[in-house]
């Protein structure tokens, strides 16, 4: 009895899709009809061909009266494109940065450990981790990834190698070669699960909050966190995925460097992410002007300066002396 009851609920809960297929021009006659304003058609059902409806209309949603369902009087198929080209090159630059910390994060990495621990093959050590899965995992993806390496690096150290520091990833070389082809998730895993109790010195000294310290982190909790945001905005980048006003979890600290009279407009959006590559750019001392690219940015595509509390950013937030 309650197998055939549950298959009922399923039956209640479910219905098969049967939306049909709409062509372009279909589809710009339903925008129309909901009230967005479309000067040339033919142009629209160009776009609509090219980068879909179903990933154009997200950028539309801004725009829609939730009491009517209608779009906002006024509102022309131009500003969704605005929105939709301001998320295209702000994801390009927010991928470029990224792509720099992350070169300096898995350097820094290596340079400390190995040194610490007079050890190249120190991932692979582990007495060195305390989350034995989370590594272990880590080190199954290297394993995959070199096994299917054709780089000549690769190649060369296969040809020639192995290591005696793990029996079960004989095969992998050390940290400064399998880096190459590490993922930031790599990273950020292999920086999770590492037991920082090892790393203790004189004076209550530590070597992984030290090198927090270098990214602008009090410590590596702090890092960590921060690094868990990077990773979640670097896979939408990587990924072509909408960037400009999603939901993220916020980096610790960041908000209390803000002066208070520009609090963001949401704690969970990206402003609180670029305020948090701003500081780890000026702790290292990189050429990073994210204040100028974003102000560029929001001036080259109007309708995203008029959004830009749905991004998290405070009016006039160019003139908080914490981007000075």
């Amino acid at each position: 009895m309650g197998f055939f009851l549950s298959i009922a609920r399923w039956v209640m809960s479910y219905q098969i899709y049967g939306k049909p297929y709409k062509s372009p021009s279909d589809l710009v006659t339903y925008l129309a009809n909901k009230g967005l304003v479309i000067a040339d058609s033919q142009a629209a059902e160009s776009l609509l061909g090219l980068i879909s409806y179903y990933r154009f209309k997200i950028y539309l949603l801004p725009f829609i009266d939730g009491a009517t369902g209608q779009y906002l009087q006024g509102t022309t198929i131009e500003n969704g494109i605005d929105l939709y080209r301001f998320d295209d090159t702000l994801r390009d630059m927010l991928f470029s940065i990224i792509g720099r910390l992350e070169i300096k994060l898995r350097s820094r990495l290596d340079h400390v450990i190995a040194a610490h621990t007079q050890n190249p093959f120190w991932y692979l050590d582990d007495n060195l981790f305390s989350n034995e899965g989370a590594i272990n995992r880590a080190r199954a993806q290297f394993a995959s990834s070199f096994q299917e390496s054709k780089a000549e690096f690769s190649i060369h150290y296969k040809n020639r190698y192995y290591n005696d520091i793990n029996s079960n990833f004989k095969q992998l070389p050390p940290f400064w070669v399998i880096a190459e082809l590490a993922t930031f998730g790599n990273i950020q895993a292999i920086y999770g699960a590492i037991n920082k109790s090892r790393f203790n010195g004189v004076q209550n000294s530590n070597a992984l909050d030290s090198l927090a310290r270098e990214f602008g982190a009090k410590n590596l909790k702090e890092l960590n966190n921060w690094m868990k945001l990077i990773r979640d905005v670097r896979n939408r980048c990587a990924h072509h995925s909408r960037v400009w006003n999603c939901n993220y979890r916020e980096p610790s600290t960041i908000r209390n460097l803000l002066s208070p009279q520009y609090s963001p407009a949401h704690q969970n959006r990206l402003y609180l992410f670029v305020a948090l590559l701003h500081h780890i750019g000026k702790a290292l001392q990189v050429d990073i002007n994210l204040k100028q690219d974003l102000t560029n940015l929001f001036a080259q595509y109007p309708t995203s300066n008029t959004k830009k509390g749905s991004a998290g950013f405070p009016d006039s937030w160019e003139n908080d002396p914490f981007w000075d």
